[in-house]
């Protein structure tokens, strides 16, 4: 064999031996003490101060951030209502309407109205950890809500915890990881 031939097998091997180096490990498993969750290795918790129930912050991709809340008045992440049904009739939020003052429009009769149009976000139902879970996805990537809500994690004196986690407007790629991340999610008690 040439010395050339020597240097070829040479580059060869470096090559596939750096095709073979260790990468980062790509997820980690939060321990937030109260539960745990599988998400991408460069999101991270950020510690906040709750009053009557556990609350934090996960710093995503992008800067996105999710919340948590894991007490008895957790939200359960119902929609702000765009429309109003009354008597039977339909009405739309009026786009001048504000913070304090909400004006709605007639659109038609409730009857005839497809009222999913109207819904900003799609919902489902799945098991988490062997507990019913709502999960909430925005329609359109990047508008709406991501997030997820168990209405019964346990028992807490006389009432019962609930949990719920969420980010809006998210990032396509968190908005699918946080989706994934939501099926990891142990509690411990």
């Amino acid at each position: 064999m040439s010395l050339t031939n020597h240097g070829i097998l040479i580059a060869i091997f470096v090559f596939l031996s750096a095709c073979h180096t260790r990468k980062p490990a790509e997820t980690k498993m939060l321990d937030l003490g109260q539960f745990t969750i599988t998400v991408p290795a460069t999101w991270s918790p950020v510690k906040v101060r709750g009053i009557d129930s556990y609350v934090g912050l996960i710093a995503l991709d992008y800067g996105d951030t999710i919340n948590f809340d894991l007490g008895w008045y957790s939200n359960s992440l119902e929609e702000d209502q765009k429309f109003e049904i009354l008597n039977g009739d339909f009405y739309v939020l009026d786009s001048a309407s504000s913070d304090s003052v909400r004006n709605f429009t007639f659109y038609g009769k409730a009857d005839t109205v497809d009222v999913e149009r109207f819904m900003e976000n799609k919902i489902t139902w799945t098991t988490v950890d062997g507990r019913k879970a709502k999960i909430v996805s925005p329609k359109r990537t990047g508008q709406g809500m991501t997030g997820i809500y168990i209405d019964s994690i346990w028992m807490a004196g006389s009432a019962r915890d609930r949990f719920q986690m969420n980010g809006r407007s998210l990032n396509a790629e968190n908005e699918r990881r946080l989706l994934n991340a939501f099926k990891t999610l142990r509690f411990n008690k």
